[in-house]
């Protein structure tokens, strides 16, 4: 081959490789749904913490009272999602991780078969004080096992491979924290396990927050071990009147959600409102998620529920932001675009990278 065409075929060569980097470069990321990857664009309003059944860890010890009643939890949540799509609603985040009872691959696509709504589970684990820590904790105590790593590798494998023995993949990390702003030593394993398996798999990390603080710190956690910020969502920020603690999370340039709207028993609906809409035209609204973190069934015995709980939890359902806060948000000046920002953009972004 002489000169002149070797250089050709060199500089055809480097072309085509530009080309195939750009588009894989360029091409849009993936979300696993239940049924299987869908592009971003496809998510539509999205409502991005919430739960089809939940239990604490050991409602199974109590299951001879209250066995599993796999139809009527189906049917329950038939209904709630019929609710939602009412609303326009059309992608639901279950945020249920592996150690607490009621992630169920199967009935998320049973749900999403009958519905059509597209539905996102979760990999990880929940918080030291209300989770199931104890495999982890005595492996690591009793043989010096690297939980961690463990951890990582079974958020990786379930994100790229499956759930158990199911083909669903999970499309969001979840994990949480339990002492306000301090992050115990086991949940520190799992704040840098999602971090090793977002950096492998490129899905979101989504939080939970325990009492009005938190964030900041589980924020500094992650972008200290090299999360992409733009694919982390601080969840229960609505957990604190305080704007000024949602203003010190969203300086980390993550994503933010007021994800207990309608639970009275942390924040009133009126304050969460004001300090969205405050947020908002401070320029925030491009980080900023909604959701009610719902349970539409709780496994296990039923308990009897106080009166004044019950008039707390009154706004408690899948259909509150669509219906009764949307319109005060635009009330307190939120405009269409900013609200669609919040339920639409923002959820697509998180999975992109944005």
């Amino acid at each position: 081959m002489d000169r002149q065409r070797f250089t050709k075929v060199s500089l055809l060569a480097i072309l085509s490789l530009f080309v195939l980097l750009t588009f894989v470069i360029s091409a849009p990321a993936e979300v696993n749904t239940v049924l299987g990857p869908i592009s971003p664009d496809k998510l539509g309003t999205t409502l991005v913490h919430e739960h089809f059944a939940f239990a604490y860890p050991g409602w199974y010890a109590d299951e001879t009272m209250a066995p599993y009643d796999y139809k009527a939890v189906l049917k329950t949540n038939l209904g709630v999602i019929e609710r939602a799509q009412k609303y326009g609603i059309t992608t639901i985040i279950d945020a249920t991780t592996n150690d607490v009872g009621g992630r169920n691959p199967k009935l998320y696509k049973k749900l999403a078969k009958k519905t059509g709504m597209n539905i996102i589970c979760s990999t990880g684990l929940y918080t030291e004080h209300e989770g199931a820590p104890a495999y982890f904790k005595t492996r690591q105590v009793w043989y010096g096992t690297d939980i961690s790593k463990m951890m990582s590798e079974l958020f990786i494998k379930e994100i790229t491979q499956g759930i158990g023995k199911t083909d669903v993949k999970a499309g969001v990390i979840k994990c949480g924290t339990s002492g306000g702003g301090k992050i115990s030593p086991y949940e520190t394993a799992v704040l840098k396990a999602a971090v090793v398996a977002q950096k492998a798999t490129g899905v979101p990390i989504i939080t939970h927050t325990e009492g009005p603080a938190g964030g900041v710190e589980q924020a500094e956690l992650f972008l200290s071990e090299g999360a992409n910020p733009k694919k982390v969502m601080i969840g229960h920020v609505s957990n604190s009147k305080d704007i000024e603690y949602h203003k010190a999370i969203l300086a980390k340039g993550v994503y933010i959600a007021f994800d207990r709207i309608g639970l009275e028993i942390f924040t009133p609906t009126p304050v969460n409102v004001k300090n969205i809409a405050e947020l908002c035209k401070l320029g925030f609204a491009n980080q900023i998620m909604l959701s009610h973190d719902t349970v539409n069934v709780w496994l296990g015995r039923q308990i009897e529920t106080p009166e004044p709980v019950l008039k707390a939890l009154a706004n408690w359902r899948i259909d509150f932001i669509s219906e009764k806060v949307l319109p005060a948000l635009k009330a307190q000046g939120v405009t269409d675009e900013q609200i669609k920002t919040m339920m639409v953009d923002n959820p697509r972004n998180l999975f992109l990278g944005k």
